[in-house]
């Protein structure tokens, strides 16, 4: 009787593990076909200029971008740039979009265009930053004892 029992357990056993394999498998391909569903956009992104000019290392410099950017599917996208969490310009049920921005930055600024909800980019482009003049080292002293 007591092997019974234990018998009982056992197979109640091995059908929650074949459950919870089943489980983990089908959440396992969920999340990879919705990673396939984002990469099987075709997209591209343009922007002008590419480079930011400032005089001198660790100036901000001050540049007006324009962007555009074009899908194979349709659908409702959002541009943002790097450091900023809120999106620059969304568009609704489209496969094209531009858009010209004016701002001031020290680093290099990235753009990226997402689907609305996503976190996934789609394509990205990026404007650097560049100095005339690099900041030196310390400054050298005036006097040397050789």
């Amino acid at each position: 009787m007591h092997t019974k029992k234990r018998n009982k357990v056992k197979k109640q056993l091995q059908k929650l593990l074949l459950q919870i394999k089943t489980s983990s498998l089908l959440m396992l391909l969920m999340a990879i076909s919705s990673v396939a569903d984002a990469t099987e956009i075709q997209a591209s992104m343009k922007v002008s200029p590419q480079q930011c000019v400032a005089m001198r290392q660790g100036q901000a410099c001050y540049v007006s971008v324009e962007l555009s950017w074009q899908v194979d599917i349709p659908g409702n996208y959002c541009l943002y740039s790097s450091g900023n969490p809120k999106a620059l310009n969304c568009w609704v049920n489209t496969t094209t979009g531009e858009l010209k921005k004016s701002f001031d930055s020290k680093v290099n600024v990235e753009f990226s265009l997402r689907r609305q909800h996503e976190s996934l980019s789609v394509a990205s482009a990026v404007v650097k930053m560049a100095w005339v003049h690099k900041k030196k080292g310390q400054p050298r002293k005036s006097w040397r004892i050789f």
